[in-house]
């Protein structure tokens, strides 16, 4: 099927490329890398690498839907190609193990779309599906998990937020979960 038939009926217009990135007072420096970080004048990066829109959030207005191309940033994809295919407001989320991260993240901004991070979550078939050497694990101390969390969330700057990539089993367990969600 054609990129076209894919998306035809989402909204083509308002291709507004993004505020280039990183934003200085949004990083701070780790062990690791550049990790996101609330301003001293309160400003997130959720709200400032956002794609803006045009629709309104209220109760009784038209029903909204969320498009997330989960997956690119893995080594040899075609994700130049794929990103200049795709309409502005469909969000592309990005893995941490690629080459050339940056630039990708950035030539996607470009394009208007809102970028998130893939974080590697531990699936139930583990370790025969292995999802990458910074996986977040269920049978880690919580310790390492968020050291990995932060090791991952540093290979680029300029996403919007997070999201899973795999991670069924990870996802479940309240115990692993919890301290991550709340770093």
């Amino acid at each position: 099927m054609a990129a076209a038939e894919l998306t035809a009926g989402i909204d083509q217009t308002g291709s507004v490329p993004l505020a280039p990135v990183p934003v200085p007072a949004l990083i701070e420096e780790s062990p690791y890398g550049p990790l996101p970080k609330i301003a001293i004048d309160g400003r997130r990066a959720a709200e400032v690498y956002a794609r803006p829109s045009n629709y309104a959030n209220v109760a009784g207005g038209p029903p909204r839907v969320a498009v997330l191309l989960n997956g690119l940033g893995v080594p040899g994809a075609p994700d130049g190609d794929i990103i200049k295919g795709l309409p502005p407001p469909i969000s592309i989320a990005f893995g941490a193990y690629g080459r050339s991260l940056q630039e990708r993240v950035s030539q996607a901004r470009a394009e208007g779309h809102e970028v998130l991070l893939a974080i590697p979550l531990e699936p139930n078939d583990y370790p025969a599906e292995d999802p990458g050497p910074h996986t977040l694990l269920t049978t880690l101390p919580t310790t390492e998990n968020i050291k990995r969390l932060q090791w991952l969330m540093s290979r680029y700057t300029g996403y919007v937020g997070v999201t899973n990539y795999m991670g069924a089993k990870f996802e479940t367990t309240s115990a692993s979960l919890k301290p991550v969600l709340e770093e």
